[in-house]
């Protein structure tokens, strides 16, 4: 009696450790996501002073000082070759703004362009911290 439950004992923890195992084996790696799905999660400039929050549709931007602006976004277009996104981001106040993110081959990174009435406006460096989608 006592060797069966030992054996129960050693098949309860190996099953443990298997699946543990299995858990940690589904994680997806970066550089096989589609640019719509890398963009989704929490970006931070390469200066620290502005972070970005992106979800499926909605997106927001928290800046150094605290200032938080919660806005959505539409894909206009996309192309896996070149790991580049372009979105429309509309605030709530209507305002609109395009920008284009060309990914990394990791898309760990990213580089924002920015335009305002289809004149850049800005340009940015932005890492991937880890999939949250809202601050």
């Amino acid at each position: 009696m006592g060797r069966n439950k030992i054996l129960l004992s050693l098949l309860f923890v190996a099953s443990i450790f298997l699946i543990g195992g299995c858990k940690a084996s589904v994680k997806v790696e970066r550089d096989s996501l589609k640019v719509g799905e890398a963009l989704i999660g929490h970006w931070v400039n390469t200066d620290g002073n502005l972070d970005y929050y992106f979800s499926a549709s909605d997106f927001v931007k928290v800046e150094g000082d605290g200032t938080k602006t919660d806005m959505t976004y539409v894909i206009v277009k996309s192309n896996e070759t070149d790991n580049t996104i372009n979105i429309r981001v509309t605030d709530s106040k209507g305002g609109e703004q395009d920008k284009e993110m060309q990914f990394s081959t990791d898309k760990k990174t990213m580089d924002e362009t920015s335009f305002v009435l289809g004149v850049k406006s800005g340009e940015d460096k932005f890492s991937y911290v880890d999939n949250a989608t809202k601050p």
